[in-house]
């Protein structure tokens, strides 16, 4: 039995937060008791006596987080920027290399680069990720397989899911549910695609909900990646789910064009969003890296006039559940990342003005995309929840978000510990 004294948890992950909240320091002093792997139950700090069983740990006051959940990376391309580099910055030169680097991307290779992604999650204090897997033959099956035995392999400590990822047209095809059986195969939560605005794209959209309904399983997608106001893939999603009665969780990741659309119409997509209960992941650090980019020789480099960043606000406030994830870690689309979602989060306060609502701003990394993922156990701190802590060196949100990097002390079952993440200079050894 473990007893954490003086830990200052976000009222946001409390099961019963307290009346009166600072708006600029939502946090209440608790006393938190682990036994096993699960938290059994949480008080108001000093309100009673620990356990006489228990090892104590004083918190002092520090800032303690769930586990963190990142709902949207892409594992099976991280850490492929050094010999697939994308010159131009540019969206469509990242497709174009990562396709070449293919050839490249057997069990070894992948579980090479997806394991030490793992690794440093670890340290960092995520504890649920969900993965996006390029699904084009012949690659498909060594993908999915290498991500089904690193899930195996973490199982208690990293909880992993997997999402295929195909081109929209795939699933007017055979091939679409070639890929579909192989991701389910090897334990896929959802099924998923890359969709673009085309004429076909509601058929598309039929034979994909058909799919999932007849695997049961969910859909997640990568939408509206853009900054052409025509794009409204997001709206053709919720038509299709309300067209279908699609019953099984739903979400849509990057939605950038939303925020491109006259107020009018990006208001009624919003309201068809909620009605179709879609689950809205915005990717801020990927997006802020490759949105409103210019084309190398002609208008490239030039300041950047918007960051790519969905109407967050605005779904919020129609009640439509919005995720912040971590997306792509050094690889063509995104050079850069370290799979800590705590900067992921800093970096969601300042891009999203998230400091504006504050007290519920951590649920972003933490309850809600638990929820999306089918995790109640995780991103909170309550009774039966998973023992999986972050104890970050900060005693104030002020701290927090003035400081980029923290040291912190993660807590998993009974345990405290402080795990540095791996060494770049391994991935430098085979050349990546």
């Amino acid at each position: 039995m473990l007893f954490i004294r003086r830990a200052r948890v976000p009222v946001a992950v409390l099961a019963s937060p307290p009346g009166k909240v600072d708006p600029f320091e939502p946090a209440a002093l608790c006393d938190l008791t682990i036994e096993g792997d699960r938290i059994t139950a949480v008080a108001a700090s000093g309100a009673s006596p620990a356990p006489s069983a228990a090892t104590q740990f004083d918190a002092g006051g520090s800032l303690v987080f769930p586990g963190f959940v990142d709902a949207h990376t892409h594992l099976d391309k991280t850490h492929t920027w050094h010999r697939a580099p994308n010159h131009s910055l540019t969206f469509w030169e990242a497709i174009e290399v990562l396709h070449k680097d293919r050839v490249n991307w057997t069990e070894a290779d992948i579980r090479r680069r997806a394991g030490f992604a793992l690794r440093t999650a670890w340290a960092n204090g995520t504890r649920a990720i969900r993965t996006h897997i390029d699904s084009s033959l012949p690659w498909a099956e060594t993908s999915h397989a290498t991500i089904a035995a690193l899930r195996a392999e973490w199982k208690g400590r990293i909880e992993l899911q997997s999402i295929p990822l195909v081109a929209g047209p795939c699933y007017e095809t055979a091939e679409g549910e070639q890929f579909a059986d192989i991701a389910v195969r090897y334990g896929a939560t959802a099924l998923g695609g890359f969709m673009q605005m085309t004429p076909t794209l509601p058929a598309q959209l039929d034979r994909l909900l058909a799919l999932a309904t007849e695997r049961r399983v969910g859909i997640d997608l990568h939408v509206d990646e853009n900054a052409n106001p025509a794009n409204e893939v997001l709206r053709l999603v919720a038509e299709a789910v309300l067209r279908h009665g699609f019953t099984f969780p739903v979400a849509c990741g990057h939605c950038c064009t939303l925020a491109k659309q006259a107020s009018a119409r990006a208001q009624s997509t919003i309201a068809l969003v909620r009605e179709a209960r879609i689950h809205i992941v915005s990717l801020p650090l990927c997006n802020l890296y490759l949105q409103d980019r210019r084309t190398a020789g002609t208008e490239f480099p030039r300041t950047p006039q918007w960051r790519g960043l969905t109407l967050v606000h605005d779904l919020l406030d129609a009640g439509v559940p919005v995720t912040c994830a971590g997306d792509n870690v050094r690889d063509a689309f995104h050079e850069f990342g370290d799979y800590d979602m705590l900067e992921v989060y800093q970096q969601s306060i300042r891009i999203a003005h998230l400091d504006a609502r504050l007290a519920d701003s951590i649920r972003v990394v933490t309850s809600t995309p638990a929820d999306l993922m089918g995790l109640p156990h995780h991103g909170r701190i309550v009774p039966g929840a998973r023992a999986h802590l972050v104890i970050s060196s900060a005693r104030r949100f002020s701290e927090l978000l003035s400081r980029t990097s923290l040291p912190r002390r993660l807590v998993d079952g009974e345990t405290v510990h402080a795990t540095p993440p791996p060494d770049f200079a391994e991935l430098a050894a085979v050349g990546l």
